[in-house]
C-alpha cells in the first residue's frame, strides 16, 4: 500500500473521539466465547498480560486493574478478541479507533483516563497515574504518555509514540521497571525500533514489552512488523525471553519480553 493512502486512511482515525464512544457509535460484538483468563495477582503481586495492539491488563498487588488503550470488537481481525473484563479503569493515549472501546464494552463502571484529565497526577486504588503530552508518530495528532506508580514500581505505557519529547516526560520514563513501547514502525519519520529498544535501554530501563504491532501474519495492520520481526531488532547482548504474564518485581534484570496474547488461539 503506498503510504499516501496509508496516511489517508489512518486520518480517519484522527475523527474517533471520545464522545463518539460515550454516544455508542460503535456496536459492541459478543465475546463471550473468548473470555480472557483473569486470575487474581499471585501472592499480591503485580502482573502484566497483554490482551492485543497497546492493551495491556494490568494488576497491581492491592488488586487495582487497569486496561490502557482497549480496542473495539471490530478489529478483532487485527488483534483478536476485544477486551471486554470487569476493570477499575482504562486509559486512552490518543482518540484513534484501535485505542479506544465500544460504548459499554467493558463491564462494570471503570474510570475512564484520557489526556485531558492529566493536568495533575490522580489515584486509582493506590496506584498514582500520571500523563506527559507527546507527539503521535508520524504526525498524526498527540498521543500521552502515561506512567503507573505503585509503590517503589513503575510502569510506563508509551501508547503510540516513539519519542520523549520533555524534560519532565523523560525525567518520569527514566528507571523504569518496565516499559510497554511502541514497535510499529509506521510512516517515514517514525524510528527504527533497534533505535527506540536502545534509547530505553540506555534510560536505564529493566524490562521491554513491545505493543502496536501485527498480532496475526494473515492480517497485517498498516504495514507494522510482527513479533518475530520485532525480535530481530532487539539489541545484542540483551536477553529476549517470551511469557503468559510478567510478575513485576524490583530484582528483574534487563530484558525484552514478548507477552502472548490472553486469548491466542
Amino acid at each position: 500500500m503506498k503510504l499516501e493512502a496509508r496516511t489517508k486512511r489512518a486520518a480517519v482515525f484522527l475523527t474517533i473521539v471520545m464522545c463518539c464512544t460515550l454516544l455508542g457509535a460503535c456496536s459492541k460484538t459478543d465475546t463471550t466465547t473468548d473470555k480472557p483468563n483473569l486470575e487474581p495477582a499471585k501472592n499480591g503481586s503485580m502482573t502484566i498480560k497483554y490482551v492485543g495492539n497497546s492493551c495491556f491488563y494490568l494488576t497491581f498487588p492491592d488488586g487495582t486493574t487497569i486496561l490502557t488503550d482497549p480496542y473495539p470488537a471490530k478489529l478483532e481481525a487485527f488483534f483478536g478478541p476485544a477486551p471486554d473484563m470487569e476493570v477499575d479503569a482504562y486509559t486512552v493515549s490518543h482518540y484513534h479507533e484501535d485505542h479506544t472501546p465500544d460504548m459499554k464494552q467493558l463491564k462494570g463502571k471503570p474510570t475512564t483516563i484520557v489526556p485531558a484529565m492529566m493536568k495533575e497526577p490522580l489515584k486509582v486504588g493506590d496506584v498514582e497515574v500520571t500523563g506527559f503530552p507527546s507527539k503521535h508518530v508520524s504526525t498524526l495528532g498527540e498521543n500521552e504518555i502515561f506512567v503507573f506508580r505503585y509503590g517503589d514500581l513503575k510502569i510506563v505505557h508509551m501508547g503510540e509514540t516513539d519519542k520523549i519529547e520533555s524534560p519532565e516526560a523523560l525525567e518520569a520514563v527514566k528507571d523504569a521497571d518496565v516499559v510497554l513501547t511502541y514497535t510499529g514502525e509506521y510512516g517515514p519519520q517514525t524510528l527504527d525500533n533497534g533505535d527506540i529498544f536502545q534509547y530505553l535501554y540506555d534510560l536505564n530501563v529493566k524490562v521491554l514489552i513491545p505493543q502496536h504491532f501485527s498480532n496475526h501474519p494473515e492480517a497485517i495492520f498498516y504495514g507494522e512488523p510482527t513479533i518475530d520481526q520485532i525480535l530481530k531488532e532487539v539489541p545484542q547482548g540483551i536477553e529476549t525471553i517470551k511469557l503468559d504474564e510478567l510478575v513485576v518485581t524490583k530484582d528483574m534484570k534487563k530484558q525484552f519480553v514478548a507477552l502472548s496474547q490472553m486469548n491466542a488461539k
